[in-house]
């Protein structure tokens, strides 16, 4: 028996999906590629944060049908619009996620052993999330927050350590409601894992403390990396988003982390055409992002998902004036990621080797720097290298020793 999988979206759905594919490789089948025909089932692991997500989703769906085989959609889209998914095809099996294990009739491990087609592992610690900001479906489909066991946690870092992993990333819908928080739990993972790299994904502002704030400049080991989505830089916008601060708020703590480090890069997203943001209001968010001192942007145009209160909110903006303010950030962002890079050149760091070829080879720091160097390596080696020059989104580095 063959099986083939393909995700979309979130660290979330890829963790998840490498549980579906260690619990079916357990039970005796094998993988191939999703592309490819000739597998008996076929599983698309869906994500539903915006249209194009819906869009891509539906094209892989189309690419399965056309194998005759058994296909399965499960995540978040199945979750919450199974009726536009079955109407597909009745061949579609819409499951949930926490069906799936009954509807396969195979055990799910408890925690997993290897990433497949990543050097760095992700590891799932919490789901769901209360706040219920007016865009967003994900409550819808991932319930209210929970937390994942200590000791499970701790068993599965110890046995990607195991297999060969040197950084794991902490992931989750809402990882800040983690119950106990994440810097007790950064604490256990240091004291009772031999894991050398811990990297912190997206944490919502309002969740982060001054004590994680301490340990992700100063613990060696957590990477200097903190992901803060911010939306909109204008009050008024935040509000009506749902979103529990202001844009002053946001401008204190990025203060408050770069007052601990220059060193350390933060990120954010940032959303674009919220119904009825002004040109004034979105000018707001483009002045608070050029004053902040922060390595980069992602950016969202607004895409309206039913069922949530913004899809109905008057104002919607222009799709041509929406593309026009996300160039803009982008183009930004480009320029803050430069920055940030020129800002390191002639500093010393550590290098995970993410990519290997020959001489040669390509890695990610703990601040969340792509480097390219000349030398011997293996992924997953960690490789001491100094900045020497910044190329467009990424820097080149010498090795040291």
């Amino acid at each position: 028996m063959k099986f083939a999988i393909t995700t979309l979206g979130c660290k979330v759905n890829q963790y998840e999906s490498q549980l579906i594919r260690e619990a079916l490789k357990a039970g005796g089948y094998d993988e191939q590629d999703f592309s490819l025909p000739g597998a008996d089932l076929y599983i698309i692991n869906t994500c539903t944060v915006t249209h194009r997500s819906d869009a891509e989703d539906r094209r892989l769906m189309r690419k399965a049908l056309a194998f005759s085989s058994r296909i399965i959609v499960t995540g978040c889209q199945a979750a919450v619009y199974p009726g536009e998914i079955r109407g597909l095809s009745e061949r579609i099996e819409t499951v949930p996620f926490d069906q799936l294990e009954s509807v396969l009739g195979v055990p799910f491990p408890k925690s997993i052993t290897d990433f497949a087609d990543h050097s760095r592992a992700f590891v799932n610690i919490q789901q769901g999330c209360d706040n219920r900001c007016t865009f967003c479906i994900v409550p819808s489909a991932r319930g209210t927050p929970r937390s994942r066991p200590l000791e499970e946690i701790i068993h599965e870092i110890s046995r990607l350590f195991d297999s060969g992993f040197r950084e794991i990333v902490l992931t989750g819908i809402n990882i800040g409601l983690y119950d106990g928080g994440i810097p007790a739990l950064m604490r256990k993972i240091l004291e009772r894992t031999p894991m050398p790299r811990v990297r912190i994904s997206s944490i919502e502002p309002w969740t982060l403390t001054s004590e994680l704030i301490s340990m992700a400049v100063n613990e060696p080991r957590i990477c200097r990396h903190l992901h803060l989505p911010l939306q909109s830089g204008s009050d008024e916008i935040l509000s009506r988003m749902g979103r529990p601060y202001q844009a002053g708020y946001y401008r204190d703590l990025v203060s408050e982390i770069r007052s601990s480090s220059r060193d350390i890069a933060i990120g954010s997203d940032i959303m674009v055409g919220f119904p009825g943001e002004s040109e004034e209001q979105f000018r707001e968010t483009f002045s608070l992002l050029e004053d902040l001192d922060i390595a980069y942007l992602h950016v969202f145009p607004f895409s309206p998902r039913p069922g949530t209160p913004a899809a109905s909110y008057p104002g919607q903006v222009d799709a041509r004036i929406v593309k026009d303010r996300a160039s803009r950030l982008r183009n930004l962002s480009k320029d803050k990621r430069r920055s940030f890079i020129r800002s390191q050149i002639g500093k010393p760091e550590e290098v995970l080797v993410t990519h290997s070829s020959g001489n040669s080879f390509k890695g990610i720091t703990s601040n969340y720097i792509t480097v390219e160097a000349q030398g011997k390596a293996e992924v997953n080696d960690r490789v001491k290298i100094v900045f020497e020059e910044s190329c467009e989104g990424y820097a080149r580095g010498r090795t040291l020793g």
